[in-house]
Protein backbone atom coordinates (compact mmCIF):
# COMPACT_ATOMS: atom_id res chain seq x y z
CA UNK A 1 0.00 0.00 0.00
CA UNK A 2 1.24 3.47 -0.96
CA UNK A 3 2.15 5.61 2.24
CA UNK A 4 0.11 8.24 1.44
CA UNK A 5 -2.88 5.99 1.20
CA UNK A 6 -2.23 4.55 4.34
CA UNK A 7 -1.73 7.71 6.19
CA UNK A 8 -5.29 8.72 4.94
CA UNK A 9 -6.98 5.11 5.97
CA UNK A 10 -5.20 6.02 8.82
CA UNK A 11 -6.88 9.08 9.74
CA UNK A 12 -10.49 8.31 8.82
CA UNK A 13 -10.40 5.59 11.76
CA UNK A 14 -8.88 8.59 13.78
CA UNK A 15 -10.96 11.18 13.10
CA UNK A 16 -15.05 11.61 12.00
CA UNK A 17 -14.51 14.42 10.07
CA UNK A 18 -11.71 12.92 7.72
CA UNK A 19 -14.04 9.75 8.11
CA UNK A 20 -17.40 11.65 6.17
CA UNK A 21 -14.48 12.87 4.00
CA UNK A 22 -12.72 9.69 2.88
CA UNK A 23 -16.49 8.39 1.89
CA UNK A 24 -17.09 11.16 0.03
CA UNK A 25 -13.44 10.47 -1.89
CA UNK A 26 -14.64 6.84 -2.53
CA UNK A 27 -18.25 8.14 -3.70
CA UNK A 28 -17.00 10.82 -6.04
CA UNK A 29 -15.03 7.70 -7.76
CA UNK A 30 -18.46 5.97 -9.03
CA UNK A 31 -19.38 6.52 -12.43
CA UNK A 32 -22.41 8.79 -11.15
CA UNK A 33 -20.48 10.60 -8.53
CA UNK A 34 -22.05 9.64 -5.03
CA UNK A 35 -25.29 7.54 -6.34
CA UNK A 36 -24.27 4.92 -3.64
CA UNK A 37 -24.42 7.77 -0.98
CA UNK A 38 -27.01 9.19 -1.81
CA UNK A 39 -28.87 5.74 -2.44
CA UNK A 40 -27.66 5.28 1.50
CA UNK A 41 -29.00 8.62 2.32
CA UNK A 42 -25.51 10.04 3.52
CA UNK A 43 -25.17 13.22 5.16
CA UNK A 44 -21.64 13.96 6.05
CA UNK A 45 -21.38 16.12 9.19
CA UNK A 46 -18.80 18.03 7.72
CA UNK A 47 -21.38 21.56 9.06
CA UNK A 48 -23.66 21.70 12.10
CA UNK A 49 -26.47 20.54 10.53
CA UNK A 50 -25.11 17.99 7.50
CA UNK A 51 -24.68 18.05 4.10
CA UNK A 52 -27.25 16.93 1.21
CA UNK A 53 -26.45 15.64 -2.02
CA UNK A 54 -28.18 17.95 -4.94
CA UNK A 55 -27.69 16.55 -8.83
CA UNK A 56 -23.91 14.95 -8.68
CA UNK A 57 -22.53 17.10 -5.80
CA UNK A 58 -23.44 17.36 -2.21
CA UNK A 59 -23.74 20.73 -0.53
CA UNK A 60 -23.18 21.88 2.86
CA UNK A 61 -24.40 25.22 4.65
CA UNK A 62 -24.72 26.55 7.75
CA UNK A 63 -25.44 30.39 9.24
CA UNK A 64 -24.89 31.74 12.55
CA UNK A 65 -21.29 30.53 12.29
CA UNK A 66 -19.39 30.49 15.62
CA UNK A 67 -16.28 32.69 15.30
CA UNK A 68 -13.91 29.54 15.60
CA UNK A 69 -15.16 28.29 12.21
CA UNK A 70 -14.13 30.24 9.03
CA UNK A 71 -13.82 29.38 5.03
CA UNK A 72 -10.09 29.77 5.44
CA UNK A 73 -10.12 27.08 8.57
CA UNK A 74 -12.56 24.83 7.12
CA UNK A 75 -10.70 24.74 3.78
CA UNK A 76 -7.42 23.67 5.87
CA UNK A 77 -9.48 21.40 7.93
CA UNK A 78 -10.51 19.32 5.04
CA UNK A 79 -7.27 19.50 2.65
CA UNK A 80 -5.73 18.01 6.18
CA UNK A 81 -7.94 14.96 5.51
CA UNK A 82 -6.95 14.53 1.70
CA UNK A 83 -3.40 13.10 0.78
CA UNK A 84 -2.89 15.02 -2.45
CA UNK A 85 -4.47 18.39 -1.36
CA UNK A 86 -4.24 21.76 -2.97
CA UNK A 87 -5.48 25.39 -1.93
CA UNK A 88 -6.18 27.66 -3.92
CA UNK A 89 -8.48 31.39 -3.73
CA UNK A 90 -10.47 32.20 -6.61
CA UNK A 91 -12.57 35.65 -6.90
CA UNK A 92 -14.80 34.55 -10.01
CA UNK A 93 -15.79 38.04 -12.02
CA UNK A 94 -18.73 40.05 -9.88
CA UNK A 95 -18.84 37.27 -6.90
CA UNK A 96 -16.65 36.47 -3.32
CA UNK A 97 -13.76 34.78 -3.41
CA UNK A 98 -13.66 30.98 -2.42
CA UNK A 99 -11.21 28.89 -1.36
CA UNK A 100 -10.85 25.81 -3.23
CA UNK A 101 -9.72 22.74 -1.98
CA UNK A 102 -9.02 19.79 -4.31
CA UNK A 103 -7.41 16.34 -3.72
CA UNK A 104 -7.90 12.71 -3.87
CA UNK A 105 -10.39 13.42 -7.02
CA UNK A 106 -12.68 15.75 -5.34
CA UNK A 107 -13.24 19.43 -5.54
CA UNK A 108 -14.56 21.58 -2.33
CA UNK A 109 -15.61 24.89 -3.12
CA UNK A 110 -16.17 27.45 0.28
CA UNK A 111 -17.82 30.67 0.38
CA UNK A 112 -17.98 32.78 2.98
CA UNK A 113 -20.76 35.54 3.04
CA UNK A 114 -22.57 38.05 5.78
CA UNK A 115 -21.39 39.00 8.92
CA UNK A 116 -21.79 38.91 12.44
CA UNK A 117 -23.82 41.37 13.01
CA UNK A 118 -26.32 40.21 10.31
CA UNK A 119 -29.76 38.86 11.16
CA UNK A 120 -28.50 35.55 10.18
CA UNK A 121 -24.68 36.14 11.03
CA UNK A 122 -21.98 34.70 8.55
CA UNK A 123 -22.79 31.79 6.56
CA UNK A 124 -20.56 29.22 5.17
CA UNK A 125 -21.36 27.39 2.07
CA UNK A 126 -19.56 24.16 0.85
CA UNK A 127 -20.23 22.59 -3.04
CA UNK A 128 -18.33 18.97 -3.17
CA UNK A 129 -18.31 17.82 -6.24
CA UNK A 130 -15.70 15.19 -8.59
CA UNK A 131 -13.11 16.68 -10.02
CA UNK A 132 -12.80 14.84 -13.57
Amino acid sequence: MHFAAALFALSTLTNPFCDDIAKLVEGGREPIPFQTLRDADFRPMLLGRGCFPGGVSYFCQQSMLPPEITRDGMASRIAACLPDSKIAVEKPPADVPRAVVSGSGLRFSLVETGADRAHVGRILRIEIAADR
